[in-house]
């Protein structure tokens, strides 16, 4: 699969507290859900320190699924969009090995709903 894209249609965010034997470095997850796999979930986004996201390198995961990496810095910009833009796609480039999110086009000035 060389790239591929699926619509988002629903979203779930798990925050990572301090502890000592479950994720150290991982903040929170974003699960993003669709009809684009069988399984319902079309895409997870890890959420990271910077100092730790440079280790980090998108993937599709066992089951075919784009797995990102981001700066938990963003994860304010990205529920933004989640939560007022419509329709989200959940992208995978094999050639840049990254998972993206993008919005539709839509005309300058348009309002949201």
């Amino acid at each position: 699969m060389g790239y591929f894209f699926n619509m988002v249609d629903r979203y779930r965010i798990r925050y990572y507290g301090k502890s000592t034997s479950g994720p150290k470095d991982l903040k929170a997850w974003l699960y993003l859900y669709g009809s684009g796999h069988e399984t319902g979930v079309v895409g997870a986004i890890g959420f990271y320190p910077d100092d730790v996201l440079e280790s980090k390198q998108d993937r599709l995961d066992g089951l075919g699924r784009p797995r990102g990496h981001m700066s938990i810095t963003e994860i304010g910009a990205v529920t933004d969009m989640l939560r007022n833009e419509k329709p989200i796609y959940v992208h995978w480039s094999e050639s840049w090995k990254q998972v993206f999110l993008d919005t539709s086009s839509e005309p300058v000035g348009e309002e949201e709903t």
